[in-house]
Parts: C-alpha cells; sequence; structure tokens
C-alpha cells in the first residue's frame, strides 16, 4: 500500500497527538491539536499508512508568514522522507494563499531535522537561548530559519 499525503480532521487529532508524544517530551494534547485543526489559518497536512496516520504537519498563517507549529514522524517510520513530503506539500498551497514566508524553530540539537531543513532550502535566521528545556538536563537553543514560499 502506498502512503497517501492528505488533509487532517479533527478526528485525526488522537493519532497525531499520540504521534506528537512519540517524538516529543512536551507533547501536546488530544485537545491542543484538535483546536489547531479547526482553525481557519492552520494547514494540517497528514500521511496515512497502513496502520493509520504515520506522519503530520502544522502550519499556522498569519500577516503573510507561515509557521510550521510542528512536525512528527512515527518514530518506526522515521528516515522514510515523509517530513520532507509534508512540507514540500505544504508549498503551493501556502503560497497561493498570500503567504511569503515559511519559519520554523529547531532545537540546535536536532541534527537530523537541521539537515532536513537546509536541503529544503530554509537558511538560519537568528536564535533563542536556552528555548527548549522538556526532556533536556540543560536547556538547549532554539535556531530559527526561514525560507521564502514563492521564487
Amino acid at each position: 500500500m502506498t502512503d497517501t499525503l492528505r488533509a487532517l480532521t479533527n478526528g485525526d487529532a488522537p493519532a497525531a497527538a499520540a504521534l506528537h508524544a512519540a517524538s516529543f517530551a512536551d507533547a501536546w494534547s488530544e485537545a491542543s491539536v484538535a483546536g489547531l485543526i479547526a482553525q481557519a489559518n492552520v494547514l494540517a497536512l497528514g500521511i496515512e499508512g497502513a496502520g493509520g496516520l504515520i506522519a503530520f504537519a502544522l502550519f499556522q498563517s498569519a500577516a503573510g508568514d507561515t509557521e510550521l507549529l510542528t512536525i512528527a514522524t512515527s518514530p518506526v517510520r522515521r528516515g522514510e522522507g515523509h517530513a520532507r513530503r509534508l512540507i514540500e506539500a505544504a508549498l503551493a498551497p501556502l503560497a497561493a494563499a498570500g503567504n511569503t514566508r515559511l519559519l520554523l524553530d529547531v532545537a540546535e540539537d536536532n541534527t537530523p531535522a537541521r539537515a532536513l531543513y537546509a536541503c529544503i532550502g530554509f537558511t538560519r535566521d537568528g536564535r533563542r537561548k536556552g528555548y527548549y528545556t522538556a526532556g533536556r538536563g540543560v536547556p538547549v537553543d532554539a535556531l530559527l530559519m526561514s525560507r521564502p514560499l514563492a521564487g
């Protein structure tokens, strides 16, 4: 079976919250995920595999910018290109909606994510000192990154 890219609905909130919990020490609740999916300015995409939701991403737009709020992939399906597929699928619809820039922050110690973002055109814009603390012995800086949505 081929993995299917699709828009998320509120019915996907439990599975998305479970993926988030498997990926982050400061996991979002099912209610938080559902609340974001329901917002008109949020693009919520997921990839469905044979066993259910295997990856998802939430993008929130405001004032011409879009922020990648979160992206998570099932631990057993990492390294298969799902995060890249989700981000690349969002670029055209976000640009068509009038957004010009995609922003994100990433933990400085998250080498695989940083490599992915650099590979698909994100550049570093700044740093938030000690931003990430959950699940870590010491705070880790967040790297701020962005890329244009068109051009």
